[in-house]
C-alpha cells in the first residue's frame, strides 16, 4: 500500500522530477567518471610514463566534486520538502503515522536515487571508452583507448550516494518530526511586507563588491596589502566581501529599482507590466538569497572554464614557441649526429627537414642588484651565444625575425618569455642588475660586467638546453670563450614532431645510452610538449566537467525555485483567467516575472568572474581575451535555455487545470 503511494507521488510529480532526476544522472555520471579514470590502468601506466600523478588528479577532483554535490542535492531535497509540506500534512490527516510517512518518503528517495546511479552508472560504463579518448584528444595523445568497467568505481560511486541518499532521507525524518500538524500547513510563502529596497545598503554592497575586485585583481607581488597581510586571509575577505555585496544588492539594490519603476506611471501601466512589477515586488525579499548564491556559482563556474581553458591554450602556445626545434642534442658529436640522421631518414612516419648547429658558452655569473632587488641566489649558470650566431639561427627558426643589429662591450639581450612577458618590476630588476663574470679558469685580464639592454621573447633553444640564455657583441664573446669551454648544439627539424613517440625513444637512446624524460643533453619536442600537455589538459578536462556539473546545479537551483513559486501563486492566475487573461498575456507576464530571476545573477555571475580572471591574467598570464569569451558566450547560451525551460514549466504549472 504505501509502496504504491509512493510510486504514484513519483509518476503524478515527474515533471517535477525531471530536471532533479537529470542533474543527479550527471553527477553519478561525472563523479563515476573521474573515479573510474584514477583507476584505469592505461591511464596510470600513460601518466606514470610523463612521471606525473594523474590518479591522484582525479581522485581528488572525486573529493572537491562529492563535497559540492552533498551541498546541492541537500539544498535541493529542502526545496522538495518545504514544498511537500502540506502533503506531508494531508497524510497525517488521513490517519498515516510519522513512521509510515517516513517510509512513503523513504522509498520515493531510494527510488529516485537508484534509479538515478544505475542510469549514471551504465551511462558512464558505455562513455569510459568516449571519455578516455577525449582525455587522450586533450593532451595531444595518439592512444587508442580499452573499454574496461571498473568494478571499484562502480562500488565507490554505489556507496557514496548511498550515503547521500541515506543523509537526506534522515533530513526527511527531522523535518517529519519537527513539524506538527499546524506547522506542515501553514503558508510560510506568504510575504507580508513589500521589499522597499534602500538607496545607502545598495551603495555598501556596490563599495564591498568593488573593494573585492579591487583586492583581486590586484599584483600579488607589488600590491603593499597582499604584501603586507596573509594571502589565504585576503582571498576569504574577497570571497566575503563580493558575496555580502551581491546580497546586499540583490536584497535592498533590486528592491529599489524596482520601487522606482513602480512610482514610473508610464512604464508601470504599459500592458502586463502592473502584475509582474508588482509580483516582484513581493517576491524579491524571499528570492535575495536564492539569487546571490547563484550569481556566485555562476561566477565559480565561468572563472573555472575560463581559466582552465586560458591556461590550457597559453601554456600549448608556450610549449611550441620555446622548443623551436623538434631535436636539439648538447655537445653533440660527429657519430651521434651521423646516427641520428640514419634514424630519421629510416623512419617511415617522419621526414628530416633541415640540420643547424650553434654555439654557445655556459658562464657562471654573480648578481650585483640593488638592494631593494637583492635575492637569496646572487650566483648562478647562464648560456651566452653571440650576436651573430643569434642572427643566423634565428632566421632560420623564426618566421619574420628581427636581428639585433648592435651590441657594445658588456651589453645583452635576455631571451625568454619569462622574461620578455614579465612585470616592469622584474625588468627592471634585471636592468639594473650587474653581472659580474665568474671565470671557471684563472684568467691574466678580468672581463668586464655584463648588463642587459633589451628583452627578446623567443629563444633559439629548447626547453631543457638553456633555460635564460644571453645574447652579446662577438667581442665579447670572444672573451667569455676563453674562460670557459664552447658547445656545440645539435638541431633537428622533422615532419609531424608532436606524434614522434617512438623516434624520440631511438635519438634519446643514441645519445644517452636510454630513453629520459629529464636529460641532460637531449631536448626534444614530442618530450617537452606531451610532459606539459598532458598535466594541462587533464586539468582542463577536470574543470570541464566540474563546470558542467556547476552549471546543471545553477540551473537546477533556478528551476526547483521556480517550480515551487509556480505551484504556490497557481491560484492567483486562476483569478486572472476569469479576469480574461489570455495565454499569450500570461505567458508573457511569466516571462517578465522570471526573467529578473535569471539576468541578475548572470550579471554579476560574469562581472564577478571577469574580475577573477582579470586578477588571474595579471598574476599569471598575459591574454586570455579569447577562451574567455568563447566560454562566457556558451553559459550564456545554456542558460536561455534553462530560462525558456524555466517559463514553460511555469506556464504548465499554473495552466493545468484551466478550464
Amino acid at each position: 500500500m504505501l509502496f504504491k503511494v509512493a510510486l504514484t507521488n513519483m509518476r503524478k510529480n515527474f515533471n517535477q522530477y525531471i530536471v532533479y532526476f537529470v542533474s543527479l544522472i550527471v553527477c553519478v555520471l561525472v563523479f563515476f567518471t573521474f573515479v573510474s579514470l584514477s583507476y584505469n590502468p592505461l591511464i596510470d601506466k600513460v601518466f606514470k610514463k610523463w612521471e606525473l600523478f594523474g590518479p591522484a588528479m582525479f581522485s581528488a577532483a572525486s573529493i572537491i566534486l562529492i563535497l559540492f554535490i552533498f551541498f546541492f542535492i541537500f539544498y535541493s531535497n529542502s526545496f522538495f520538502l518545504r514544498r511537500r509540506k502540506r502533503e506531508i500534512g494531508l497524510y497525517s490527516l488521513l490517519g498515516l503515522r510519522k513512521s509510515q510517512v517516513v517510509f512513503v518518503l523513504f522509498i520515493e528517495n531510494a527510488m529516485l536515487y537508484m534509479l538515478a546511479t544505475i542510469f549514471g552508472i551504465l551511462i558512464g560504463i558505455f562513455s569510459s571508452k568516449l571519455f578516455a579518448m577525449l582525455l587522450f584528444w586533450i593532451v595531444g595523445l595518439a592512444i587508442d583507448a580499452e573499454f574496461i568497467i571498473s568494478y571499484r568505481a562502480i562500488l565507490d560511486t554505489v556507496i557514496v550516494f548511498f550515503g547521500i541518499m541515506l543523509f537526506t532521507s534522515l533530513y526527511a525524518v527531522f523535518i517529519i518530526i519537527r513539524y506538527n500538524l499546524s506547522q506542515l500547513f501553514k503558508n510560510e510563502d506568504k510575504e507580508e511586507k513589500v521589499a522597499k529596497g534602500s538607496l545607502v545598503f545598495l551603495l555598501i554592497g556596490l563599495m564591498l563588491i568593488i573593494f573585492g575586485y579591487y583586492l583581486a585583481t590586484q599584483n600579488i607581488e607589488q600590491s603593499p596589502i597582499w604584501l603586507t597581510f596573509d594571502f589565504f586571509d585576503l582571498l576569504l575577505l574577497i570571497l566575503c566581501s563580493v558575496i555580502l555585496g551581491t546580497w546586499l544588492m540583490v536584497r535592498f539594490g533590486t528592491p529599489y529599482v524596482i520601487r522606482k519603476l513602480y512610482h514610473h506611471k508610464r512604464f508601470f501601466y504599459n500592458g502586463t507590466n502592473i502584475i509582474g512589477i508588482t509580483s516582484l515586488r513581493f517576491r524579491l525579499r524571499k528570492n535575495a538569497g536564492t539569487i546571490a548564491m547563484i550569481a556566485v556559482l555562476s561566477a565559480t563556474t565561468l572563472t573555472i572554464i575560463g581559466s582552465m581553458s586560458s591556461f590550457y591554450v597559453r601554456t600549448i602556445n608556450d610549449i611550441a614557441e620555446d622548443n623551436p626545434s623538434s631535436y636539439q642534442v648538447l655537445n653533440i658529436t660527429a657519430e651521434n649526429e651521423r646516427q641520428i640522421i640514419d634514424t630519421i631518414k629510416s623512419d617511415k612516419e617522419h621526414q628530416l627537414k633541415n640540420i643547424m648547429h650553434a654555439e654557445m658558452v655556459s658562464v657562471t655569473f654573480k648578481y650585483k642588484d640593488k638592494p631593494k632587488y637583492k635575492t637569496k641566489m646572487d650566483t648562478l649558470m647562464h648560456s651566452v651565444v653571440s650576436l651573430s650566431e643569434y642572427n643566423r639561427v634565428g632566421a632560420k627558426q623564426q618566421a619574420g625575425f628581427i636581428p639585433i643589429y648592435k651590441l657594445s662591450h658588456g651589453e645583452a639581450v635576455l631571451l625568454g618569455k619569462s622574461t620578455y612577458d614579465a612585470r616592469k618590476e622584474i625588468q627592471d630588476k634585471w636592468s639594473t642588475r650587474k653581472l659580474e663574470v665568474k671565470p671557471d679558469k684563472p684568467v691574466d685580464k678580468k672581463i668586464d660586467s655584463m648588463k642587459v639592454v633589451d628583452f627578446r621573447e623567443f629563444s633559439i633553444f629548447n626547453t631543457g638546453i638553456s633555460y635564460e640564455t644571453f645574447v652579446v657583441s662577438d667581442d665579447y664573446y670572444a672573451e667569455l670563450k676563453q674562460i670557459t669551454s664552447t658547445e656545440l648544439v645539435g638541431m633537428f627539424n622533422i615532419t609531424n614532431p608532436s606524434h614522434s613517440e617512438e623516434l624520440d625513444k631511438k635519438i634519446q637512446t643514441i645519445v644517452d645510452g636510454q630513453p629520459s624524460l629529464f636529460s641532460e643533453n637531449v631536448s626534444s619536442y614530442y618530450t617537452n610538449y606531451h610532459m606539459i600537455s598532458t598535466l594541462v589538459g587533464s586539468l582542463l578536462f577536470i574543470g570541464i566537467f566540474i563546470g558542467v556539473v556547476f552549471f546543471l546545479a545553477t540551473g537546477s537551483i533556478i528551476y526547483f525555485k521556480l517550480v515551487t513559486d509556480a505551484v504556490t501563486e497557481k491560484a492567483k492566475f486562476e483569478i486572472l483567467f476569469k479576469l480574461g487573461v489570455t495565454d499569450k498575456e500570461v505567458r508573457k507576464i511569466i516571462s517578465k516575472q522570471i526573467w529578473p530571476i535569471f539576468v541578475i545573477p548572470l550579471f554579476f555571475g560574469i562581472a564577478h568572474s571577469m574580475a577573477a580572471l582579470w586578477g588571474i591574467s595579471i598574476n599569471l598570464m598575459d591574454n586570455i581575451k579569447y577562451p574567455v569569451l568563447i566560454g562566457t558566450g556558451i553559459y550564456i547560451i545554456c542558460y536561455t535555455a534553462y530560462y525558456f525551460l524555466c517559463v514553460n514549466s511555469f506556464t504548465k504549472i499554473v495552466m493545468a487545470d484551466k478550464k
